[in-house]
């Protein structure tokens, strides 16, 4: 035992290489530790940062689908009651077009003839039992 130095302070004369390396890691530590830490600390500030964007892009598209929905059902509306409409003036038509050639018929001595829907060609003479359609 009497090779060895009786205190631990003596080994730094036989590993001077080692106790250099085991400070500067000593002194490095908590500078890479702060480092590390403020590395981390921006990330979740940056994914904060992203979070909080996302959530606002969200929000206006949401806005902007229930602008568009309430658009698209005003237009369906609009469209049901201009089917409706398209309905009761077609109606209004053919019943107008029956009128009318009623009156020729009236008014006429030997026949009156008119079109219809589908290419239809329909002559009536005045005794309205001889109707004949001509498809055209």
């Amino acid at each position: 035992m009497e090779d060895r130095p009786s205190n631990l302070t003596g080994l730094n004369v036989f590993f001077p290489k080692k106790d250099e390396r085991q400070k500067k890691r000593k002194k490095s530590n908590p500078e890479s530790a702060r480092r590390s830490r403020m590395k981390k600390q921006k990330y979740l500030d940056d994914l904060r940062s992203q979070l909080n964007q996302l959530n606002t892009e969200n929000r206006e598209l949401e806005n902007q689908l229930r602008y568009v929905m309430h658009h698209c059902q005003g237009a369906n509306m609009e469209n049901d009651r201009l089917r409706v409409e398209n309905q009761i003036l077609h109606e209004k038509l053919m019943s107008l077009r029956q009128a009318l050639v009623l009156r020729q018929i009236q008014q006429s001595s030997t026949c009156a003839t008119w079109s219809c829907v589908n290419s239809t060609v329909v002559t009536v003479h005045q005794n309205p039992s001889m109707l004949r359609d001509h498809v055209i």
